[in-house]
């Protein structure tokens, strides 16, 4: 069993479908304080410890509402998502990486993390540029890089999608000098991405949830060695607005305790 990292970081374009399944209202004024209420909720569940949540990705947004703190009370280290979302292409759109490098030292967080996604053969190799040319300039800020060129669970090309980028990773990992994480979909094949944990550069390797429920995300991990889980979805399956404190944390609890179980 292996702690994992807790994926908070909802930005305005994905908070409404949180909510959604949280079985909150909200309005487009409201949705970013709905969800951070909701995220309270989670951090403050005595299940919610260091002792299975190694860190936390936060939204600029949670942070603003005073989430480091608190997390660094549990001992959990906060991460913040810096992108401002993709292109059509995939790639990520135009964003002051300096700024928010500067922000995230300035409020105590380790490390950043960027999501690009991969929808094609085609597009693979910029994407995977694009993210590492970023990641060099956040690791010389002294801030230590998620890489996430995630591919779609829904994607017709998942699997030849995985191999590919499992023999283009090699190419920038062997010259990355600096400390980073890689943030991976979870793949078809076992252990298509063990090989990964072997370059100096890679502090660890994490599995995201991608949209997969709890368990079949867990199933998913467990049949991949030498990696962990950065959980979204998965993590807040089955939590409701309606729930009291009790079904809330019991919920919660036996979710965090499923994607320990189930990291390596």
């Amino acid at each position: 069993m292996s702690k994992f990292i807790a994926a908070m970081d909802h930005s305005g374009g994905s908070t409404g479908s949180v909510l959604d399944r949280y079985g909150e209202e909200y309005t487009e004024d409201n949705k970013m304080s709905k969800v951070h209420t909701m995220r309270l909720r989670m951090v403050d569940c005595p299940a919610f410890t260091s002792d299975a949540i190694s860190g936390a990705i936060l939204y600029k947004d949670t942070v603003e509402r005073g989430m480091v703190p608190i997390l660094r009370k549990k001992g959990i280290t906060p991460y913040l998502k810096i992108d401002s979302g993709c292109e059509e292409d995939g790639t990520l759109k135009p964003f002051d990486v300096d700024g928010m490098c500067d922000y995230a030292r300035a409020h105590n967080i380790v490390g950043t993390k960027m999501r690009s996604i991969i929808k094609s053969q085609h597009n693979l190799w910029p994407v995977l540029e694009q993210q590492f040319r970023f990641a060099g300039h956040i690791a010389s800020r002294g801030l230590i890089p998620i890489v996430e060129p995630e591919i779609p669970i829904d994607s017709p090309e998942k699997e030849a999608l995985e191999n590919s980028l499992a023999k283009a990773l090699p190419h920038y990992l062997s010259k990355f000098t600096k400390k980073l994480i890689l943030k991976l979909t979870l793949p078809e094949r076992e252990n298509l991405y063990v090989n990964l944990s072997m370059y100096k550069c890679v502090a660890k390797t994490v599995g995201l949830s991608g949209g997969y429920a709890t368990d079949v995300a867990c199933y998913k991990l467990k049949r991949n060695t030498s990696m962990g889980a950065s959980f979204s979805r998965a993590l807040s399956e089955g939590l409701s607005i309606g729930q009291n404190v009790n079904q809330f944390n019991i919920k919660l609890a036996s979710n965090i305790q499923k994607i320990k179980a189930a990291a390596s």
